[in-house]
């Protein structure tokens, strides 16, 4: 005796067309949510692309840049990093200055601050290790609650005092203008120091922090490799006159 088919109700393949329509509509719009995040984070990352006077700031943890590469990409300066408190000196400082400044661009350099050594110390020591080696942009400061000063940074007058020790006795050595690197909020703890020095703004977003020269945020790509990222917010001939 033949055995008897299975009838599926009649509403069943309309059931599991529409299923599988609707799980591929669902990953459709998962991809298109993924690309769509990427691109915004892309946009958040290079927020500082759009403006025509770009570029990076490099430190021995960069490991060894192509200058040129960076030049070729449309970059018009680097900032690299040379101390750190009275006893760091960025191993990739002096191979980066050479290959800089003979790439074309503008070069700038900078001491990071810390608040674990004595200020006119670490000025001694910068001007020690960087001599004139300082490039041809303004000398940065770079200040950041760093480690445990992140939850308990310094009393405003005693961070003021400690930042003002240090441009006092750089002031020995050179009369170049500086530029003050750091967070609105360390920047704004910062008000009144030093009204001639420029300010870096380091921000997730476009700087509304008054006097803003420069702003810091993202990473541009170049080489196959991406860097933390600077614009210039001014003029390419004002850059050119710093």
């Amino acid at each position: 005796m033949a055995r008897r088919r299975r009838k599926r109700p009649i509403y069943s393949n309309t059931y599991i067309k529409r299923r599988r329509l609707w799980t591929a509509g669902g990953l459709v719009t998962l991809v298109l949510a993924a690309v769509l995040g990427g691109w915004l984070w892309s946009q958040r990352q290079t927020g500082v692309a759009k403006y025509p006077v770009r570029g990076v700031v490099l430190a021995q943890s960069d490991g060894s840049a192509d200058f040129q590469a960076l030049q070729s990409a449309g970059l018009a300066f680097v900032y690299l990093k040379s101390t750190q408190g009275a006893s760091f000196f960025d191993d990739r400082f002096a191979a980066n200055y050479e290959q800089a400044t003979s790439s074309g661009l503008k070069v700038g350099v900078y001491h990071y601050f810390s608040f674990d050594s004595d200020p006119a110390a670490q000025a001694d020591y910068f001007a020690a290790k960087v001599g004139r080696t300082t490039g041809t942009l303004p000398i940065g400061l770079r200040v950041a609650f760093y480690g445990g000063y992140a939850n308990h940074p310094p009393a405003v007058a005693v961070l003021r005092a400690k930042v003002q020790a240090f441009i006092v006795e750089l002031r020995r050595y050179t009369t170049r203008p500086l530029v003050l690197m750091g967070t609105p909020t360390v920047l704004g703890a910062l008000k009144g120091s030093d009204r001639s020095a420029k300010r870096w703004v380091i921000s997730a977003g476009k700087p509304r922090f008054a006097g803003a020269t420069f702003w810091q945020d993202g990473k541009l790509s170049a080489a196959g490799t991406a860097y933390n990222a600077v614009a210039f917010l001014g003029p390419k001939k004002a850059l050119a006159g710093n």
